[in-house]
């Protein structure tokens, strides 16, 4: 996409600059007395005089702009600049824009020949639910220009600019957003562990949040975390997407906040029907590209609920548990409800990918360890789901099949225990065929053998899967995607489905 001014407008540079001097800034200057119609005046001399040589005086000239509007908000700004005469330009967004910040200068990419300044753009999203609720950064270039005359201060999200017949690339900086962001959210990030002790006590609403403004062209990756975990545990690997500019333009990146303490298999109900959600109210007429191109990411726990969207159950999970069918079950018909939609689900046809990330396929004998005892013990499900669990139970004593009366005598469905490797009910979810491609990235915590080996919470046996289209084991601990080598690798993966995409494209 290229953004055009008009023709040359001065064929001599020294020309213009008398002329600007002596007659330009004179009238840009008489319209206000504030400090702003300076700097607007030596950006027009530097715009009227630009050439591939003078960029770096173009950008110094419209940075002065830039540091004088950082902070303020749309309605500053607009009349600041009619106070000079000059006309503000900028996209419509659907999202209310709050306030104009620039990037800063240590994360700027420093090429010649591009022009322009990195900007934030900072946009209330307290009204707006698939947003963060601190706010959405997007990124913009501030440029200076004339268009037919007229001076104008632009903000834009173009690749390059044509001016004074010239053709320039934009420097922009896609990263600072989600850095921003992540310095905005850093309490949702430390109250993963909270989240997960107390997930009836949440803050934070679940469901699913867009970390950039929906296109619908582009495809989707749905991150999924796991136990303990936040999506700002993944603000590495979404940089590493932002800094790679043919991901960044054709991928949007998808997150999923979920209180991670309550059982498994009904954390994955929650991202079911999150995901319908959202799908509904960004694509209501269901034609976008977006919503029929998602790949999921699930990190840990967040990989077995993945698995839930890639899979279609039958009645293997409810078998694996009960020994009667759903309406033989006496008791709250609610909570039975519940148990059933937890434990059936068809394959998510708009979900064409999956990437599996240190998964406990078989489960984690952390699980069953005295540590992983304890942490159950110190969850507390909401009450109403523990108690309606426990009275379904106590009115089908001879409902459950034999596995699942050892597994659940202690009554705990905290996500901790139903991680363990004697949890019927994850056996089988992990013997559920993949319908989609997939791919695995695991980590491996010491040197050893890679089938005898482990990331220190997961077995490589548990968290290896026959049949996928990818793995690649690298040196790391359970945080996998923290680790750069397999960061990319799932640049690699998108990449291959985007070329993929177009290929089929073009058939």
């Amino acid at each position: 996409m290229i953004c055009r001014s008009g023709p040359k407008q001065v064929a001599n540079a020294s020309a213009a600059l008398i002329a600007l001097l002596l007659v330009g800034c004179a009238s840009l200057e008489s319209t206000s007395s504030n400090s702003i119609g300076r700097t607007i005046a030596q950006a027009d001399v530097a715009y009227q005089t630009l050439s591939v040589n003078h960029v770096s005086s173009y950008n110094s000239a419209v940075e002065s702009i830039a540091r004088k509007i950082d902070g303020e908000t749309p309605e500053q700004l607009r009349s600041a600049l009619n106070s000079v005469g000059v006309k503000l330009d900028q996209e419509k967004t659907q999202l209310p824009l709050a306030r104009y910040h620039v990037a800063p200068r240590s994360s700027v990419p420093n090429e010649s020949r591009n022009i322009g300044v990195p900007m934030l753009l900072d946009y209330d999203t307290s009204s707006a639910r698939l947003y963060p609720r601190d706010g959405l950064i997007t990124s913009a270039t501030a440029v200076y220009r004339r268009i037919s005359g007229r001076p104008h201060f632009c903000l834009l999200t173009a690749k390059e600019i044509e001016l004074n017949g010239s053709i320039y690339p934009l420097k922009i900086d896609n990263v600072a957003p989600i850095t921003e962001m992540a310095r905005r959210g850093r309490y949702v990030a430390r109250a993963g562990f909270r989240n997960m002790l107390r997930p009836g006590e949440t803050p934070n609403a679940p469901g699913i949040y867009l970390t950039e403004p929906y296109n619908s062209n582009k495809i989707v990756l749905l991150i999924v975390p796991g136990l303990q975990s936040t999506p700002f545990a993944f603000v590495d690997l979404m940089k590493s997407i932002r800094s790679d500019a043919e991901i960044h333009e054709h991928v949007q990146v998808w997150t999923f906040l979920y209180a991670t303490g309550t059982p498994v298999l009904f954390n994955a109900l929650e991202l079911r029907q999150q995901l319908g959600k959202t799908v509904a109210t960004l694509d209501p007429q269901d034609h976008d590209f977006a919503t029929r191109h998602i790949i999921v990411l699930g990190h840990s726990m967040g990989g077995l609920m993945a698995h839930t969207l890639v899979s279609s159950s039958g009645e293997k999970l409810w078998r694996a548990l009960f020994a009667v069918p759903p309406q033989q079950l006496k008791g709250d018909k609610a909570t039975i409800r519940q148990l059933v939609d937890g434990l059936h689900f068809h394959r998510n046809s708009r979900v064409i990918g999956a990437i599996f990330a240190a998964t406990p396929h078989r489960g984690s004998d952390l699980a069953e360890s005295w540590i992983g005892r304890f942490a159950a013990s110190l969850i507390h499900v909401p009450s109403g789901l523990q108690s309606d669990f426990m009275k379904v139970t106590s009115e089908n004593p001879n409902a459950a099949t034999p596995a699942a009366k050892i597994f659940h005598r202690e009554m705990n469905f905290s996500s901790v225990h139903t991680l363990s490797p004697h949890d019927p009910a994850l056996q089988a979810l992990a013997d559920l065929p993949i319908e989609v491609p997939f791919h695995s990235v695991l980590g491996q915590h010491s040197p050893a053998p890679i089938e005898t080996s482990s990331d220190g919470v997961v077995p490589y046996s548990s968290s290896h899967l026959d049949h996928a289209a990818s793995e690649l084991v690298v040196r790391s601990g359970h945080g996998v995607c923290e680790n750069r080598e397999a960061q990319r690798e799932v640049l690699r993966i998108l990449r291959l489905k985007l070329h993929n995409q177009s290929r089929l494209a073009r058939q």
